[in-house]
């Protein structure tokens, strides 16, 4: 159990450090050894620990840890373990433990493999074996388990004594084989590490005669040339070492016997029977061939460089809060045979409710304060292990130490009060995540160039652009990442690297920059091997239509056929407006059944070229021919509004000539509406009173017989103007406009009325 101070070390360490300072400098190396030997496993760390001390397991699934009894210097950097292999022992891990406080570190665990002979899988059957004369006879024997790998040799039995036969490489080879020849051969096993010679249980009985033209065929089963693996030859290749292959087709005639890497084609040494590669590298990887007589027999091999396992990229501290969530990746296990990826905490394997790992990730449900260390991701395969590791901090849930009646109370209270739709508050909306783009796909274009293509997912972060990495992996030590130097627009997914250099291997990525302007790239893609020339490609497509869909889309419509060559993957469709001369914009249409796409994102009213490739992973075609095909017009659309143009800007300091011309009219109107209406009222003030009576009520005018309005009356020379307008003259406020006489008053004398609060036009 561990104690508060042991999580507060750790939490201090966490945040003190992204990545685990800590280091083993030295490993147990893996070993072979016989009975009898002593071995020693050394172990050394780069910071003293606070103690070091060694365990061991039975190489088996499911099997625990035993502790071991090593030896530790005294600076507790450097530990030794000592392995006495007795009768009986079994190959075995063993591995040192480094102890700081409460984290503790795992090294690479090394495999101690007992040196001997296993026939388990040699059955002991008796072959028969019949070559046609003057052939090349190849036979193997069907070699035993054993580390190191047995030699063998062959032998020939002769009137009853088994005389040894030079074979080289432990494969019988007879040239020019004749009668003379035939007869029952055997082969012996000798492991050289612990003086094992132990007779293999086969027999081959060889017949050598006279045949007719009876055609090519091959002298042994697949079986015995190789490992079958998911229903394919297959044949390893340890690191350093060489590949040797033999093809071992006879006939009558005589076969002639080419050899292929690929499409390429290999010298052969010794007749062309045999192939011959050394050393053998990563490079040199791929499917090898024999072909006898063209194309009349044919076998093939996958030939793969066995490497040790290595981790590409770096595993990172995590802080997670007690209760949350937590993911920890490593990077990504590299070797051959593919690696299988195990995880430990503090040198424990990692289990429990809630956990899953996954590869090189592992993901907690629910982080605990016991999840707190050192998690530690190893890659294993048969040639041995390689680790990677990273701090889990867990920042633990603060609970207060004060309680009391009143607080209970308050709690209990506040649990009864019932939720009001008010204070319910919706969740916030989750925040955009930044989805890298996918792992991409690359294709040979040429000597020097290649294509990359990719998707992205639609939902997450809108992305701005893309760029494509690219660098060097030929050797041991990786070579450092370039970007392309273009912006790719985030509806194209494919681009073109050029610059390359061939018979190397690449490895590409894709990064993707974000409306937040931060980025992040998807996962690089596996090793490429791009191959010099002499690669034949399919057949190129007849494009036969181009047609405009929208203001923004072309359909294309292609055909294709293989015509008996190499069948297409996809098709490559390039397009460029007319009226420019720079690059061609590409895409990649894969399946090798398509024959119609629609290209959108187009500007519109505007003539594009279109041509396209067909392709497969190591060849495109050559181009089909070039069409034009031009957008449709963005749609126009007519406006609704029945408003005049606005009038342009008058010069300052003049009023805009409609104005003046506007209020030269109105105000013609107006006067003359003033004349007619004065006349009338003049007219109308002259007739005698029917009733005087009725001049005295609130209704009669003054004494000069005005009678104001009531409501003024708005005259406009305009008869859609509001009231509210301003081309109007208001009655009410027409002065001078009384025609009657009355006594004391001078009638040529001007008569003015004021209004402060109106103005006229």
């Amino acid at each position: 159990m561990r104690s508060a101070m042991e999580y507060v070390f750790l939490l201090v360490i966490g945040f003190a450090a992204a990545e685990l300072e800590w280091k083993f400098t030295k490993f147990p190396e893996p070993v072979t050894a016989p009975v009898g030997d002593e071995v020693t496993f050394e172990c050394a760390v780069n910071v003293p620990g606070e103690r070091l001390a060694w365990r061991w397991r039975p190489d088996r699934p499911g099997e625990t840890w035993i502790d071991a009894d090593g030896s530790s210097d005294r600076d507790k950097i450097t530990t030794r373990l000592l392995v006495n292999i007795k009768d009986g022992a079994e190959n075995a891990l063993y591995q040192c433990v480094v102890w700081y406080g409460a984290i503790s570190l795992a090294s690479d665990p090394a495999r101690l493999t007992i040196a001997r002979i296993d026939l388990s899988r040699n059955n002991g059957e008796t072959r028969v074996i019949t070559a046609p004369l003057h052939n090349t006879v190849v036979l193997h024997c069907k070699e035993p388990i054993s580390e190191p790998p047995a030699e063998l040799t062959w032998w020939k039995e002769v009137q009853g004594v088994r005389q040894p036969v030079e074979t080289p490489h432990g494969v019988l080879i007879i040239h020019n084989a004749t009668t003379a020849d035939s007869g029952t051969y055997g082969c012996t096993a000798t492991n050289n590490l612990s003086d094992e010679h132990v007779e293999l249980p086969e027999r081959t009985y060889l017949r050598v005669q006279h045949e007719g033209n009876g055609g090519f065929r091959f002298l042994e089963s697949e079986d015995y040339v190789g490992e079958v693996t998911d229903g394919i030859l297959t044949v390893p290749v340890r690191p350093n070492g060489a590949l040797r292959l033999w093809c071992g087709a006879v006939g009558t005639p005589l076969p002639q016997v080419t050899w292929y890497r690929g499409t390429e084609k290999r010298n052969g040494f010794r007749h062309d029977h045999d192939l011959v590669v050394h050393p053998f590298t990563a490079e040199d990887e791929g499917i090898y061939s024999c072909s006898v007589n063209g194309n009349a027999l044919r076998r093939s091999w996958r030939v793969l460089a066995l490497q040790p396992p290595y981790w590409e990229g770096v595993a990172y501290g995590v802080n997670a809060s007690e209760g949350t969530p937590a993911r920890v990746a490593c990077g990504t296990p590299l070797g051959q045979p593919p690696p299988q990826v195990h995880w430990m905490l503090n040198a424990e394997p990692v289990t429990g409710k809630g956990i899953k790992a996954q590869g090189s990730e592992l993901r907690f449900a629910r982080v605990e304060k016991k999840h707190a260390g050192a998690l530690q991701c190893f890659a294993c395969n048969a040639l041995g292990c390689a680790h990677d590791a990273a701090l889990l901090t867990v920042v633990p849930v603060q609970i207060s130490q004060e309680y009391s009646a009143d607080s209970a109370k308050a709690a209990h209270i506040a649990y009864q009060q019932p939720k009001n739709k008010h204070n319910n508050r919706k969740n916030p909306k989750k925040k955009a995540k930044m989805v890298p783009p996918s792992r991409p796909t690359v294709t040979r274009m040429s000597d020097e160039s290649v294509m990359v293509s990719w998707s992205n997912s639609s939902s997450g972060m809108p992305i701005r652009i893309f760029k494509v990495q690219y660098r060097e992996v030929t050797n041991s030590s990786n070579g450092p990442w370039h970007t392309a130097s273009s912006n790719i627009p985030p509806y194209i997914h494919s681009f073109e690297v050029d610059g390359l250099v061939p018979d190397r291997y690449y490895k590409f990525r894709i990064a993707a920059v974000y409306s937040n302007q931060d980025n992040t790239q998807g996962r690089s893609s596996p090793r490429f091997y791009l191959q010099r020339g002499g690669i034949e490609g399919p057949r190129a497509p007849d494009l036969i239509a181009a047609e405009p869909v929208s203001s923004s889309s072309v359909r294309l419509n292609w055909t294709w056929s293989s015509g008996g060559g190499v069948e297409a993957e996809g098709f490559y469709v390039y397009y460029r407006a007319v009226s420019s001369a720079g690059k061609y914009e590409k895409v990649t249409v894969e399946g090798g059944a398509t024959r119609v796409a629609i290209l959108g994102h187009l500007a519109a009213d505007t003539a594009y070229e279109w041509k396209l490739q067909s392709y497969t992973a190591q060849a495109p075609s050559e181009f089909s021919k070039i069409l034009v095909a031009k957008t449709l017009p963005n749609p126009t659309t007519p406006s609704s509004s029945t408003e005049p143009p606005p009038a342009p800007a008058a010069p300052e300091g003049r009023a805009p000539a409609a104005l003046v011309t506007a209020g030269g009219a109105i105000g013609a109107t107006a006067l003359l509406v003033i004349l007619v209406v004065t006349l009338l009222l003049c007219r109308r003030a002259r007739r005698p009173p029917a009733n005087k009576e009725k001049g005295s009520g609130p209704e009669s005018g003054g004494a000069n017989g005005y009678i104001p309005a009531k409501v003024p009356i708005t005259i406009t020379a305009n008869p859609m103007h509001a009231e509210s307008g301003d081309g109007g003259v208001e009655m009410s406020f027409l002065h001078n406009n009384n025609c009657g006489n009355t006594a004391g008053a001078d009638d040529t004398l001007p008569r003015t009325r004021k209004n402060g609060s109106r103005q006229y036009v």
